[in-house]
């Protein structure tokens, strides 16, 4: 038994395509409401469906509801899908705020003059091509515009997806000066046929694309959860163990070296124990945006654990990390802490200060000595910034 797709079948299948993913954007949103234009995605699924439900219902309702609703609706629908696009990238274009309504009016002006006044079969389609392949045009420049590396391939994906989509509508459009006007849409021939399946492929692509990208976005910000200290937004423990494994690798393999700084803040328990642990996560906050604001780009801080803190100084050697730590030092020393205008705090720091020497067979042995260079610092009254060269020579202030 052999089957044979007609044109309402294919309607009815870019139908049931619509409505699922339609409502798997929804279920999507809904779960992950930060996410910007997915729900719309789906408002633009759900128009498309809707119009070939009217669309396939030709010859048993009314023209106006099967030809000029059915078409603007999967119009409307493909608009409200690169808009969707456009809000979860943080894409914005000017023109596509007038331009879109424009198109949907026109389209509709042209679908009913020429359904109920002057009927034309060929002319609705050409009029329908010229706008399923503008709104693919103005979907891809907008996507043009998008720079999120992450998401680049799934962007492009969309793009290409537009094209492909709008040029097909183009030749569509032209084919249609070269053929007999047809008695009626529902037998116009393969290319009408061709339109549906090319909505499908729209429908499919834009919601594997949308999922990828959203995948991206989430894995992202795991990724940062897991390296980023949540208090003062600097990196943690762990992102400073992967950046020693590679900087201790760098010095093996090209001979650089590195320096490694632990800073404590001195009494920073009388802080809590006078002001509160609100006042307290403020000033280490505070502490933090300090030192992130006077290291150069490539070196990196970290919180280590409570009021402790820890700084990686790539290509830096003995002289450079201490007068680096010293400046923080004074820095420290020197800033007065204000908060809510009637707690004011002037606290300060000790440092511990090491570097990377050739006979180090891992960097934890550089942190080591800048634990003891730290502990030292606070034995000697704290306030200062003390250099531990190596295991076997003295400390030095």
């Amino acid at each position: 038994m052999s089957i044979q797709l007609d044109f309402r079948t294919l309607s009815l299948t870019l139908m049931l395509f619509s409505l699922v993913f339609g409502l798997g954007m929804f279920a999507y949103s809904r779960e992950h409401a930060k996410f910007s234009g997915i729900k719309t995605i789906g408002a633009g699924y759900f128009l498309i469906g809707g119009g070939c439900v009217l669309l396939g219902l030709r010859d048993f309702i009314h023209d106006f509801a099967s030809i000029v609703l059915s078409n603007t609706a999967i119009i409307l629908g493909v608009i409200l899908i690169y808009r969707g696009l456009f809000n979860f990238l943080g894409i914005s274009l000017r023109y596509e705020r007038w331009l879109s309504p424009t198109l949907v009016l026109l389209l509709a002006a042209v679908l009913y003059f020429y359904t109920f006044h002057v009927p034309d079969v060929n002319v609705r389609i050409r009029a329908l091509s010229v706008t399923f392949a503008a709104a693919c045009f103005i979907g891809a420049s907008g996507l043009l515009q998008h720079r999120e590396i992450h998401s680049r391939m799934a962007a492009n994906l969309l793009i290409a997806m537009f094209l492909l989509v709008g040029a097909f509508f183009i030749f569509r459009w032209v084919w249609s000066f070269h053929e007999i006007s047809p008695d009626d849409f529902m037998n116009s021939g393969l290319l009408s046929a061709l339109a549906i399946i090319a909505g499908e492929f729209m429908v499919i692509s834009s919601s594997f694309a949308t999922t990828w990208m959203a995948s991206n976005r989430l894995q992202d910000e795991l990724s940062k959860i897991a390296r980023i200290d949540p208090l003062t937004g600097i990196y943690n423990r762990r992102a400073f163990n992967e950046f020693c494994d590679i900087e201790f690798s760098r010095a093996l393999r090209s001979g650089t070296s590195f320096a490694i700084i632990m800073c404590d803040l001195d009494h920073f328990k009388k802080v809590n124990d006078q002001h509160g642990h609100r006042v307290g996560d403020e000033v280490l906050k505070r502490f933090a945006a300090l030192i992130r604001d006077r290291i150069r780009q490539h070196d990196v801080v970290a919180r280590f654990g409570g009021e402790e803190f820890i700084l990686l100084l790539p290509d830096n050697g003995t002289g450079q990390a201490l007068q680096v730590a010293e400046q923080l030092r004074a820095q420290t020393a020197a800033t007065q802490i204000t908060i809510d205008s009637h707690i004011s705090l002037t606290l300060s720091a000790s440092f511990g200060v090491a570097h990377y020497c050739a006979d180090d067979n891992e960097w934890s042995a550089v942190l080591h000595r800048a634990d003891n260079a730290l502990y030292a610092a606070k034995n000697q009254g704290r306030n200062r910034a003390v250099y531990l060269p190596s295991a076997n020579r003295e400390l030095a202030s």
